[in-house]
């Protein structure tokens, strides 16, 4: 692959996994920044990986306390690979083997330049596994309105094939064939989007990963981000950056979310500033308006735990999983970090079942069993200092046929959430929600060794194991102390899914209106919801989801003889892109008991005509229709009706044969396609006398 599209590729691979669109300034606080004051301009990075002469290298060579945009030099690399002055990447396939030390220089451009010797070790090919195949191509720009299209094309030379593409963090109306590679559709919001790009080599089982930028401009400007990277800071240390537009036809005011905490930027000027409280590396999502168009981008800092110290992530993105195929991979894919003084134990929040995290390496591996977004937290303890670092991203698996994050839905349905903003402490949050899960007795949330948490923009609310009480299994409850500020209160219902919490006294760095990331991870499992708020910060379903969800509310299921099985559920979906046409869109459930299939009955030529109407305060069309009479004489649809305004959705079946589900307690899968959408989710259903053959989504 050319070295310019390579590092046009890589320059963005610090810059991951959007949290959430808001502002991240308290209205009327002024922001200052003092470059006297920011700390020692340095280096953080003090190693450099083992490189192969056949595998692609990626690097990146960190700073900290910068006073603006850094430019590194070099004086020397091995054959093969080079190092991009803007971001301090260092990448290619290096074609001999190497052992020398090299000097890197770092200038900000207005502290005296910096320099910094590291040994750098490149071993011949062979032992280190493959380094997998190199994406081939440079995303153009796009337009929102207009029509997008490119094909992802890999150099094949080290790779064997079949191969099965990934992608998260898409602009807004594209989506991904993961098994043609073709990305397109029509952008419907602009910015810059740092893409991460997976392909799954199923010839050889080997997984890569890259990151490239997308630039969609608005309709009618060249309104964009010039800046692309964050500068990184030091806990305890006084910060300072700058963001920076161009082609505005305004004033610019800006707007951040999930910066660290400490931090806040300024809205007029762009300026961030305060002093960072807690270490780690915090993906942030950037906004600007120039009075007519939104912008955004995704970027991360890397926060240091002390200005001594040099222990960060050396983390540059994850692979996409394929449900039921092994991760692991040689060389391993590891989320590790680099700079501690001894021993690193590693752990995670959130991980799918089926797989697990090394805590004296930082590898990743095993088999997903099943579909879905995954937000992680990643934690790294020095043993030595007792520093602790940590890293929350998403972690996506995929369909056997790949594709991408927006084709997945959330299993989780939020209906009612509130936020009351105002000065700090005097905030409050409130929500109820249903979430579908594994409740089966050995993978159920336990309490006593599970973590909750709850996460809106940069506001997080943690409880670890031990916290939440119950008398049985099916609910449980917590609340802060009397006279705790700020106080909260948090019901888990296991029994119905069912999930509820508010705050009072609060802060929140977030603005409204805006689109504000909704995250909750409850034992192994977590989800992800993108949720616009208006101006009085209230949230309406199913019309202000910005992602698809997709629950079942519930289920009952009745199993007598084969062809006279019955099957009725009550499920909620919402997808800002639905769209439907009678007779031609596809209609098609599917029933799986893993990836045995129990149902899978295609009822498009039953789909009514649509009454299709406008809402009032969204914009947003909307969808309600329901389905013919069937006189199928097995699989036969009794009911279905849709209603997109709210997300009610409604299905009973007749005449079926479920011999194949197992007694006691069934994990089901349910997959439902209308149109070109497919939305899948998973939800346990129980029988609870044994025989009975009647089975309920209700916990006994």
């Amino acid at each position: 692959m050319p070295a310019d599209r390579f590092l046009r590729a890589l320059r963005a691979l610090a810059l991951l996994v959007p949290l959430a669109l808001a502002g991240a300034a308290q209205a009327g606080a002024p922001v200052t920044c003092d470059l006297n004051a920011n700390g020692t301009f340095r280096f953080l990075t003090e190693a450099l990986p083992t490189g192969s002469t056949n595998a692609e290298y990626v690097a990146r060579i960190v700073t900290a306390n910068a006073d603006g945009p850094v430019t590194f030099g070099v004086d020397q690399l091995p054959p093969g690979m080079v190092l991009d002055a803007a971001s301090g990447f260092i990448t290619g396939r290096p074609t001999s083997t190497f052992n020398e030390d090299i000097t890197f220089t770092a200038d900000d451009g207005v502290q005296p330049p910096i320099q910094s010797t590291v040994n750098l070790k490149v071993n011949a090919a062979g032992g280190g596994g493959n380094g997998g195949v190199t994406f081939d191509v440079v995303l153009p720009e796009g337009r929102v309105g207009d029509f997008y299209s490119v094909t992802l094309t890999l150099d094949e030379s080290f790779g064997v094939g079949p191969f099965v593409f990934g992608a998260m963090d898409l602009p807004p109306g594209l989506t991904l064939d993961g098994e043609t590679g073709l990305l397109s559709g029509i952008p419907t919001a602009p910015g810059t989007y740092f893409a991460s790009l997976s392909a799954f080599d199923f010839g050889e089982d080997n997984k890569v990963v890259s990151v490239q930028p997308i630039v969609i401009l608005p309709a009618d400007s060249d309104f964009r981000f010039l800046t692309q990277f964050l500068n990184n800071g030091e806990v305890g240390t006084p910060y300072c950056d700058t963001w920076l537009t161009e082609n505005a036809a305004g004033a610019v005011t800006f707007g951040a979310s999930g910066l660290p905490p400490g931090l806040l930027v300024d809205p007029a000027t762009g300026v961030v500033s305060g002093t960072p409280t807690v270490a780690g590396t915090f993906l942030v999502l950037l906004s600007a308006s120039d009075g007519a168009q939104t912008i955004t981008t995704n970027l991360s800092m890397i926060v240091a735990p002390g200005a001594s110290s040099a222990f960060h992530w050396n983390y540059f993105g994850l692979p996409t999983a394929i449900v039921n195929a092994s991760y692991d991979r040689q060389p391993p894919i590891l989320v590790s970090a680099e700079g501690a003084v001894g021993d690193v134990t590693y752990s995670v929040i959130g991980l799918p079942i089926g797989m697990t995290y090394a805590s004296g390496s930082g590898e990743l591996s095993g088999t997903p069993i099943e579909i879905g977004e995954y937000p992680l937290t990643f934690s790294a303890v020095d043993g030595d200092t007792g520093e602790t670092l940590t890293l929350s991203v998403l972690f996506l698996v995929l369909p056997p046929g790949g594709g991408d994050a927006s084709q997945i839905s959330v299993n989780f349905w939020v209906f009612q959430e509130s936020l009351k903003l105002a000065e700090p402490g005097r905030a409050a949050w409130r929500a109820k929600a249903l979430y579908n899960a594994d409740r089966r007795v050995a993978n159920r949330f336990d309490p006593a060794t599970d973590t909750l948490r709850l996460e809106l923009g940069a506001r997080i609310l943690e409880l670890p194991p031990g916290s939440l009480t119950g008398k049985t299994e099916k609910a449980y409850s917590w609340r802060t102390a009397k006279g705790v500020v700020p106080g909260a209160q948090v019901k888990l219902g296991p029994a119905k899914q069912t999930l509820s919490w508010s705050t009072k006294s609060d802060t929140f760095a977030e603005t409204v209106p805006g689109i504000l990331a909704q995250t909750v991870t409850i034992g192994s499992r977590g989800y992800r919801l993108l949720m616009s708020f208006d101006e009085k910060g209230a949230f309406h379903p199913a019309l202000d989801f910005e992602r698809a969800a997709f629950v079942v509310q519930s289920a009952k299921l009745r199993r007598k003889a084969p062809g006279e099985d019955t099957a009725k559920l009550a499920m909620l979906l919402a997808d800002p892109n639905f769209a439907y046409e009678a007779q031609t869109s596809e209609l098609r459930i599917r029933i799986l008991d893993g990836t045995n299939v129990l149902l899978d009955r295609d009822f498009t030529l039953l789909g009514d005509v649509a009454k299709v109407t406008t809402d009032s305060r969204t914009g947003s069309l909307v969808f309600a229709f329901k389905t013919l009479k069937d006189a199928a004489a097995t699989d036969r649809i009794v009911k279905f009706n849709y209603h997109s305004g709210t997300g009610k959705l409604a299905l009973s079946l007749g005449n079926l044969d479920l011999a194949g589900m197992p007694g006691g307690e069934a994990h089901l899968g349910v997959e439902l396609t209308i149109g070109a959408r497919t939305y899948y989710t998973a939800v346990t259903c129980f029988e609870p006398k044994a025989g009975s053959g009647r089975y309920s989504t209700t916990m006994p």
